[in-house]
């Protein structure tokens, strides 16, 4: 079986469908995976409150994060943006954002999770999140898949794991990611 689109989308089905609570999605596909999750979440859900955890909330009107649906303005931490059927409110990956923002969500997107993973800190993020935080359905996405990263690490933090590659969509950009 293939790492592509349609076999990540029936399988973050699967997720949103299961008594699991966190998976991780990693792949090739850098900046497609969190939109895909948006995606999926915009289809089968109606005003539901999802909490976004960005890197920077200066990054976050880019067109790779979530300036492609049209978000032109930085929201302060903790605002309410509607994005197409659903809430999001962002915060940051500094620890001191996190008390801003709400304590209670359906989902949280966290991308791109690298800094965690490099950092060896997923213990301390997935703590807030289930904690501190309540949150149905939770989301760690990754930006890139290094070589050097060992998911295993932190694999009790986790349900289910996802791969979503751009093997099929981009076969020349899914080789230069698996070379770095």
């Amino acid at each position: 079986m293939t790492n592509n689109k349609k076999q990540a989308i029936e399988k973050i089905t699967e997720f949103l469908k299961s008594d699991e609570k966190i998976m991780l999605l990693k792949g090739t596909h850098q900046y497609n995976k969190h939109k895909l999750i948006m995606a999926l979440l915009d289809k089968n859900y109606k005003n539901a409150k999802i909490l976004f955890r960005i890197n920077g909330m200066s990054n976050l009107t880019g067109e790779n994060f979530v300036g492609f649906a049209g978000i032109t303005k930085v929201p302060k931490i903790g605002d309410n943006i509607k994005i197409y059927n659903n809430y999001y409110e962002f915060d940051t990956i500094n620890k001191s954002s996190w008390s801003k923002s709400s304590s209670s969500y359906n989902f949280a997107i966290i991308y791109p999770l690298d800094a965690y993973i490099r950092n060896n800190d997923i213990a301390t993020l997935v703590e807030d999140l289930t904690i501190s935080k309540k949150i149905d359905k939770i989301f760690l996405v990754t930006w890139t898949d290094r070589k050097d990263y060992d998911y295993s690490k932190f694999s009790k933090h986790f349900d289910r794991e996802v791969i979503y590659d751009a093997e099929e969509e981009d076969l020349e950009y899914h080789k230069r990611m698996l070379e770095d």
